[in-house]
């Protein structure tokens, strides 16, 4: 425990701290840009501050949509939740990151037919 007497951080609608920044040499990947937001980077220390204090097992997310538009989200989700175990890996970098889960698929998708 800390000098503050916190030893957990539950974080609701987690899919609000999304926008977390990060560089990608990936142009084509949806997802990946070039913003970020505040709240993002702020939530990001404090799970930071949060692992260190407890040795990874402090922080807890609760969203029902953790993962709605790409890849990206999976890896920010890991980024705030195992940050230590991908500095572990290597695996710290997005573009490490994709190319070792990821698998660039060229395909055609189809529209939702309207009737």
């Amino acid at each position: 425990m800390n000098n503050y007497g916190v030893d957990r951080l539950f974080v609701d609608e987690a899919h609000y701290y999304k926008n977390l920044f990060f560089q990608s040499k990936m142009k084509r990947v949806a997802g990946v840009g070039s913003s970020d937001a505040q709240k993002s980077s702020d939530m990001f220390m404090k799970t930071q501050y949060m692992d260190e204090i407890t040795g990874g097992k402090g922080v807890i997310f609760a969203t029902g949509t953790p993962i709605s538009n790409s890849i990206v989200e999976l890896y920010t989700m890991q980024r705030y939740l195992q940050y230590n175990t991908l500095l572990k890996h290597n695996l710290q970098h997005f573009d490490s990151w994709a190319s070792t889960f990821g698998e660039t698929v060229t395909a055609v998708e189809l529209l939702p037919e309207r009737k």
